[in-house]
């Protein structure tokens, strides 16, 4: 397995799950296809069933399942079309006390045809967040307070520290911390709606680095291995390269491939000033 570490793969990710030993990877995040029934610029998600794309989802799982740690991660990203689906799996497979978060991302979708659609508009993302033990790696991570939070502390204690009450409860202020994050994800926006983004690369289905930056600094720790089955544009290694950690992406279209690889060379850029080799 040692020549897969820091390697990005073109070809069909269940091979190279396969090539993988028991309990090798602390953190696994997909972004697998969502069963939209569409044929994108960069993929094909279209399905004969649903039963289908469970079947062809849940083999692949299943294999991610053996090469995790039991001290590892696992996200899975999806969206409200098989959501529910994929937790009764992931559920079946994790078991259902490892099911630990669902994360709701609300992606600030501002386009203008939805405005029409009859019904409530769909505006947010869902990650299924599993471990393989209660013993799993997680670092808190906090938002810092904007100028509205602080302002709600109108009170010093004698020790001068500010304080306010909340349902009768007096709450102090920790400058240090900052708000902790909740499983509601609403300070990040899609680069659906923002392609102008100097982040953004053209990949049809790109997530912004942010939402992978909360992942991997929250559910790894420094020189950990950190796999993306679907790379796509190579966020997800991206940065865990920038953060220090290990990686590993596959993806069977290989101008993903040839995405990612470029942005990974730009690391290299920046850390050396020269183009460096993968």
């Amino acid at each position: 397995m040692l020549d897969l570490i820091n390697q990005v793969l073109l070809g069909e990710n269940l091979d190279y799950i396969k090539k993988f030993n028991h309990e090798t990877i602390d953190l696994i995040y997909i972004d697998p296809p969502f069963y939209t029934n569409k044929k994108y610029d960069d993929f094909n998600d279209k399905w004969r069933s649903l039963e289908e794309y469970l079947d062809y989802i849940e083999i692949r799982i299943n294999e991610m399942y053996r090469t995790l740690k039991k001290s590892g991660n696992f996200y899975l990203h999806c969206d409200p079309r098989a959501s529910h689906y994929l937790k009764i799996l992931c559920d079946k497979i994790f078991g259902y006390n490892n099911f630990k978060s669902e994360i709701i991302w609300d992606v600030k979708s501002i386009s203008g045809y939805k405005s029409k659609k009859r019904g409530w508009i769909r505006s947010h993302d869902t990650i299924l967040h599993y471990t393989k033990s209660n013993i799993f790696t997680f670092n808190k991570i906090y938002l810092e307070y904007d100028n509205e939070y602080y302002k709600k502390f109108t009170r010093t204690d004698k020790d001068g520290r500010l304080y306010a009450y909340s349902n009768d409860t007096i709450v102090y202020l920790d400058e240090r911390k900052g708000m902790p994050i909740s499983d509601v994800w609403s300070d990040i926006i899609s680069y659906q709606t923002r392609t102008r983004s100097k982040n953004y690369t053209g990949y049809s289905t790109q997530k912004p680095e942010e939402i992978l930056e909360r992942i991997i600094k929250s559910s790894s720790n420094k020189g950990d291995f950190v796999v993306d089955f679907f790379c796509g544009s190579g966020t997800t290694l991206f940065i865990a390269k920038k953060l220090n950690r290990n990686y590993f992406g596959c993806d069977n279209n290989p101008n993903a491939i040839k995405i990612t690889k470029n942005r990974l060379r730009q690391i290299n850029r920046t850390k050396s000033g020269v183009l460096g080799w993968l």
